[in-house]
């Protein structure tokens, strides 16, 4: 009787055990775990804005402005003198043009310009050869200036200027001073500047005129074509040279982009305000000067706001 209970007993056990197995299994939740969720966005993105038209070629990031601290214009005098009288002109003209361009409204700035006025002529535009800045050159046979200008990256003009030459004409054996590579431009439209420099160093400095309403371009460029009595070809027919109604454009065009230029002018008292197309206005006498030193594509002009 015993084994009859023990045995109905495991039978009623196997039947609980079927019953579980058969019956359907519950689904998985469609909702994830918390820890999977995505996380929710709370801002709305942004448009993104754009960037606004650079007006000239970009030459790289804005370097913040630079604390500058003044001048001792007597200290730099002095040691200027100091450096003349040991004969060192080169030392003495790169220690005043430092100075003078690290703080151009320097005290005795009037004073600084006057002596490296002096010193460029002789520098650069004399015939005498100070080293850096000049090297002499012998002529050899089959030599021209064309040829030279060309290979020392400088132009006929100044070779003409700074040797005394009226022609074309070149002895063997005749020596020239050279200055070799062009020389730069720096315009400042705050202060209607325009500074003439070498290898980083101060020129010379013209007052000019600029575009209506901002509209110079700023940037950094290379010098392009250059145009001796200029045609006006902005509108038709083109103005000729000499019509000083219809032709704004002076003695000389120097070009800086597509459709702007540093050009002379019939109406002086435009410089100093704002009154071309975009241009940058030089009296004649001051852009004729400026054309000879100029090299198409080796010449940088940089324009500042």
């Amino acid at each position: 009787m015993q084994r009859s209970w023990i045995a109905l007993g495991v039978v009623m056990a196997l039947i609980v055990v079927a019953i579980v197995l058969l019956l359907p299994k519950p689904k998985p939740s469609a909702t994830p775990a918390p820890e999977s969720l995505p996380k929710v966005a709370t801002e709305t993105p942004k448009e993104p804005q754009k960037e606004p038209e650079a007006k000239g070629k970009e030459t790289g990031p804005a370097e913040p402005p630079k604390k500058v601290e003044p001048v001792d214009s007597d200290a730099v005098l002095a040691a200027a003198d100091e450096k003349l009288a040991a004969g060192k002109k080169a030392d003495a003209y790169r220690l005043l043009s430092e100075a003078l361009l690290r703080d151009p409204k320097a005290k005795r700035g009037d004073e600084l310009r006057a002596r490296l006025a002096k010193l460029s002529e002789e520098v650069f535009f004399s015939d005498r050869v100070v080293e850096p800045f000049g090297v002499l050159y012998k002529v050899v046979a089959g030599d021209s200036l064309g040829k030279l200008a060309k290979g020392h990256k400088t132009t006929v003009e100044l070779l003409r200027r700074i040797n005394g030459i009226k022609g074309d004409m070149l002895r063997i054996g005749q020596n020239l001073k050279v200055v070799p590579g062009g020389f730069d431009v720096v315009v400042d439209k705050s202060e209607f500047h325009l500074t003439v420099t070498k290898d980083g160093l101060w020129v010379r400095e013209f007052r000019i005129g600029l575009g209506k309403n901002g509209t110079t371009p700023v940037g950094g460029f290379v010098a392009g074509e250059k145009l001796r009595e200029p045609v006006y070809t902005a509108v038709f027919p083109p103005v000729p040279f000499g019509d000083k109604k219809n032709n704004p454009l002076g003695t000389r065009w120097i070009t800086v982009t597509t459709d702007y230029g540093i050009h002379g002018t019939w109406e002086p008292q435009s410089v100093g305000k704002e009154e071309s197309k975009g241009c940058v206005r030089m009296a004649n006498e001051d852009v004729e000067w400026l054309f000879d030193l100029i090299v198409p594509g080796v010449s940088k002009i940089t324009i500042k706001p």
